[in-house]
């Protein structure tokens, strides 16, 4: 919630003025201390073995947590936040529907599956209480829309912010360890996560459709072209 509510009020000035950049700062502690909350949960104490290494270099949340402390030691670049913001929003609302609506409305729980089994029945004999409708409903809104946020965030994360690094490089906006960290995760994201290598198959699908023949237009310069495909493979290779 802190990560929800700190980029909502740094989004309202998003280039500049102490303020905004005291949220966003407050917005990536948020994030940090979010996925160390679910990393310690998950994993319990560190321990000192290869093993347990191993466990946490795969695991999305390690790399997300480090992704964000790298942002929060950044300048700040308003595109970074976005997908740390859906993710914190699926989980402001996983935490609602099933730990504090319940804990304020015990019956909560029980009410909800009785009348998904109705409705798996056909038989939809009684309804819901007020508090028992808004927790089916955000329940119903995640199923339906966590997925393809995912796809869009990975697409997000590979063309948006991916140019805006590339771009802050070229121009001495950003520092140039910045383009090397990031790529380093998203191959990292590539390896572990089908909704990236989506992403990245979407991202080359338009651009090879945009800058590459037969599909692009003639006015597309041959140099625009070459160079595309330079690039192109050369990410393809170092991915490999």
């Amino acid at each position: 919630m802190v990560l929800v509510f700190g980029t909502t009020y740094y989004a309202k000035r998003p280039f500049g003025w102490q303020t905004a950049n005291w949220y966003y700062t407050k917005a990536y502690m948020g994030a940090l201390m979010s996925y160390a909350i679910v990393i310690y949960k998950t994993y319990g104490p560190p321990q000192l073995n290869l093993a347990f290494l191993h466990r946490l270099i795969v695991d999305e949340n390690v790399e997300y947590l480090l992704l964000a402390f790298f942002w929060l030691m950044m300048k700040p670049m308003v595109v970074t936040l976005l997908p740390f913001v859906v993710f914190s929003l699926f989980h402001v609302i996983t935490y609602t529907r099933s730990t504090l609506i319940p804990a304020v409305f015990p019956g909560v729980t029980a009410e909800i599956q009785r009348v998904r089994q109705e409705e798996r029945s056909g038989t939809v004999r009684t309804g819901l209480s007020a508090a028992g409708r808004v927790s089916k409903y955000m329940g119903d809104w995640s199923s339906k829309y966590y997925s393809p946020a995912l796809r869009e965030v990975g697409v997000w994360e590979v063309a948006v912010v991916g140019a805006w690094i590339v771009l802050g490089a070229v121009t001495f906006q950003t520092p140039l360890l910045a383009p090397p960290f990031y790529f380093q995760f998203l191959r990292m994201r590539y390896a572990l996560s089908a909704p990236t290598r989506a992403a990245f198959r979407r991202v080359r699908g338009f651009l090879d459709n945009m800058l590459t023949p037969p599909s692009a237009s003639a006015s597309v310069p041959g140099l625009v072209t070459d160079s595309y495909i330079r690039v192109r493979d050369f990410l393809i290779k170092i991915g490999d």
